[in-house]
């Protein structure tokens, strides 16, 4: 290469190694990283909340289920289905399993129920609603089998049924909003943002 074509090629090379640099190039370790867009399962405004089917729990604890509080405060739709475990059950939650679902049907029968919502979730737990160890049997849980507390995403609940030691509930939704699930000994609570 001839000397001349050498000074041409130097002040190339130097104006393009100062070039300005952009930020979030490859070539700025500086810049910040470009914010990540949530996965699709996630929901966008409550923190954790996910869409993502749950089947946890430990079936070695198989409570009384007693109540089921309802709740909506501070941008939050809450229910909590509240358990009386045994004095030797281990510190886990029951076993349950959290979905969403096209439609809500009884547990047995199959048939379809009617609920308040454009979206519906079904909880089912292992637990004692109805006491079957004697000849009459005794209900556990006497609260109301449907509330319509039309918060502004949980718009109904209704029990489901109780069958074979299985609970469940459906729950009606204003809209699909994913769900925060805090699953422990005494209770199964699920949270939305209220809309």
């Amino acid at each position: 290469m001839r000397r001349g074509a050498v000074a041409l090629l130097v002040p190339a090379l130097l104006a393009a190694a100062c070039a300005e640099r952009r930020p979030g190039s490859v070539a700025d370790p500086q810049a910040p990283p470009a914010a990540e867009s949530p996965p699709p399962d996630q929901g966008g405004e409550l923190a954790g909340a996910s869409c993502r089917n749950v089947n946890a729990g430990n079936p070695a604890n198989f409570p009384e289920f007693v109540d089921v509080e309802l709740e909506s405060e501070n941008g939050v739709d809450r229910v909590t289905f509240v358990f009386e475990p045994a004095s030797d059950a281990p510190d886990r939650p029951p076993f349950h399993f959290v979905s969403f679902v096209d439609q809500l049907i009884t547990d047995g029968e199959g048939e379809t129920v009617e609920v308040e919502g454009q979206a519906f979730v079904m909880v089912s737990f292992q637990a004692i609603g109805v006491d079957l160890s004697s000849e009459t049997p005794v209900e556990v849980y006497t609260g109301p089998k449907r509330f319509t507390p039309g918060y502004g995403t949980l718009k109904e609940l209704v029990h489901l049924g109780d069958f074979e030691g299985q609970v469940s509930w459906g729950l009606g939704l204003g809209s699909k909003e994913c769900f925060v699930l805090d699953a422990q000994a005494d209770h199964i609570t699920l949270e939305f943002a209220s809309a």
